[in-house]
């Protein structure tokens, strides 16, 4: 872990077990540090537009910003649960404390 950083758990598809730990700083995009650490999520347009990397915020959805237009509108296209987050488009809040942790659960594409 990094001086600055927010742990991310990601969990098997059926939250058993922790399948990755990713470290990712304040502001950073979800999408970037799944890169890195080769997160068992998947991706396709990476633009908030197809729900493939859809999950849900098990635990330390305050660490997450609130989700921008683009966001909102595929939440709410895909049953409006406000703890779906789609990795390609939420961002770790600015003001997460260090050491702060989130756990994400991948759920696969909405539609």
């Amino acid at each position: 872990m990094t001086a600055s950083s927010v742990r991310i758990d990601v969990t098997d598809d059926n939250a058993n077990g922790v399948a990755c730990t990713m470290h990712a700083r304040a502001g950073e995009l979800l999408v970037d540090a799944c890169d890195t650490y080769r997160a068992p999520i998947e991706f396709s347009c990476r633009a908030a537009c197809c729900s493939t990397c859809r999950v849900r915020v098990v635990s330390g959805s305050d660490h997450l910003a609130a989700p921008l237009e683009m966001e909102q509108e595929l939440i709410q296209a895909s049953g409006g649960d406000a703890l779906v987050r789609y990795c390609c488009a939420a961002r770790i809040a600015p003001d997460a404390p260090i050491g702060a942790v989130i756990v994400l659960q991948p759920l696969g594409p909405a539609f």
